[in-house]
């Protein structure tokens, strides 16, 4: 995926200069982030399901794990601007046996959402090429109709606002018609990264659409789950002001050479030159 030159589009480049928070993100959003100051959230909160973080429980019983959502995507409200919007990526499905069952998750957090005030602005298919979910060996009723167990691996990206969709300013685009015409389909190119540092993430391609298509440049853009810091990296190329919250100082600290890291390898492999300001 290549992406335009912020500096090509007019656009005045300035140090990036990430700010990284540690703390629990429900918090720091209602203590620290001002109301009204974010243009974008491009995250993927913890899936729960069992992934061996250094300060978290990813093992919560599923209703304890819905009530965690509700109260960051609150959060999340009160600090977007009235026009701001937020790319949320999550699985469609899990399974949690003894947790809750077999969950249609981003059913359950759609609901949350649209409880909270977020209006609805369509749901991405992530298409990888090799979910790294699909080797499973949960057949149900083997060759048999009786009970079959049909699933799906897929991730998706569910893209909300409050209810002014329509920016309020007139920014400076740094997408490129081929970018948009892909990117409006709702179905994008992805692949899921496991970080042996932060344990999950996303490849930079994810929040690069999602940057590029819901925002301008020098918006501020916040990830309440930084990690790795993939959606920094991303903020960097475009040209985006970033906040990141995790609550690991652990994952911070990786976070801050990685995001420069993750840029140097994007812009390597892209064959890219001068994406972002010396």
């Amino acid at each position: 995926m290549e992406v335009q030159n912020p500096r090509s589009q007019g656009v005045e480049m300035t140090e990036f200069d990430p700010i990284l928070i540690t703390g629990d993100s429900r918090v720091v959003m209602g203590t620290t982030i001002p109301p009204k100051s974010i243009d974008l959230i491009v995250t993927s909160p913890p899936y729960n399901c069992k992934i061996k973080y250094d300060s978290w429980d990813d093992e919560k019983q599923y209703a304890e794990y819905l009530i965690f959502m509700r109260e960051w995507l609150v959060a999340a409200y009160n600090v977007l601007k009235d026009d701001g919007r937020i790319a949320l990526n999550l699985f469609y499905e899990i399974s949690q046996p003894g947790r809750g069952g077999r969950v249609f998750v981003i059913s359950d957090v759609w609901q949350i959402m649209k409880e909270v005030g977020f209006e609805f602005h369509g749901i991405v298919r992530l298409d990888e090429d090799q979910s790294e979910r699909i080797n499973y060996c949960a057949w149900g009723s083997w060759k048999s109709p009786s009970a079959p167990y049909i699933y799906n691996p897929e991730e998706c990206v569910l893209i909300a606002s409050k209810p002014i969709w329509k920016k309020q300013h007139r920014g400076v685009s740094t997408i490129d018609r081929d970018e948009f015409m892909t990117s409006v389909k709702g179905v994008w190119k992805y692949r899921a990264q496991t970080s042996i540092k932060t344990q999950a993430s996303f490849s930079i391609d994810l929040p690069l659409r999602a940057i590029n298509i819901l925002s301008y440049a020098g918006d501020t853009v916040l990830d309440p789950f930084s990690g790795r810091g993939t959606t920094g990296s991303a903020c960097k190329v475009l040209g985006r002001k970033y906040i990141g919250i995790d609550i690991s100082e652990n994952y911070n600290n990786i976070a801050r050479t990685e995001i420069d890291v993750i840029v140097e390898k994007y812009k390597k492999k892209n064959d890219a030159h001068e994406i972002v300001a010396p």
